[in-house]
């Protein structure tokens, strides 16, 4: 499997404006997303709440095993063609979930299993997000430089300067 992109790569990703497929439920991509994600849900808001009751009641083996119950047959094949599709389009972007954990894994060790090798962000939306307000706060506190002029003086060659 392809390598994990961990906090170090954060800002860069963030900065290549890099594609992202978000596979947590809509309801939590609706609540948040970065601005380069898709939202191709492993499982849909239902089988999300579903699990999630299963984890809190019995544990989290019989959680995984209902998710795998409930993300199986046509509609694994669905979701397989989904990420597929996405990942051939964007050949250079990465997987992300809520923090980096299940969900992201399985669907990276599904897309390795159909012959694709997909990176993922260690952390997921939660350390992009963190990475995101961390460097809008430092930026915050940095001064504002106002450059004017008339056409053709050099403002841009001072800028990439």
């Amino acid at each position: 499997m392809q390598e994990r992109h961990t906090e170090q790569d954060y800002r860069a990703l963030l900065i290549a404006d890099t594609p992202i497929i978000d596979v947590r439920a809509p309801i939590e991509f609706e609540q948040g997303a970065m601005p380069a994600a898709i939202n191709l849900p492993l499982m849909n808001n239902d089988e999300r709440a579903a699990v999630g009751i299963c984890y809190k009641q019995q544990g989290s083996d019989a959680a995984l095993a209902l998710g795998h119950k409930l993300v199986a047959g046509e509609i694994r094949q669905q979701r397989m063609d989904a990420w597929r599709a996405a990942c051939l389009q964007n050949p250079h972007g990465i997987l992300c979930c809520a923090r980096g954990g299940q969900r992201s894994h399985i669907v990276q060790r599904w897309l390795h299993d159909a012959g694709i090798d997909y990176p993922l962000v260690e952390g997921g939306y939660k350390a992009l997000r963190q990475t995101a307000i961390q460097a809008t706060i430092e930026l915050s506190q940095k001064p504002i430089v106002l450059i004017g002029g008339c056409t053709g003086c050099g403002k841009t060659l001072l800028v990439q300067q």
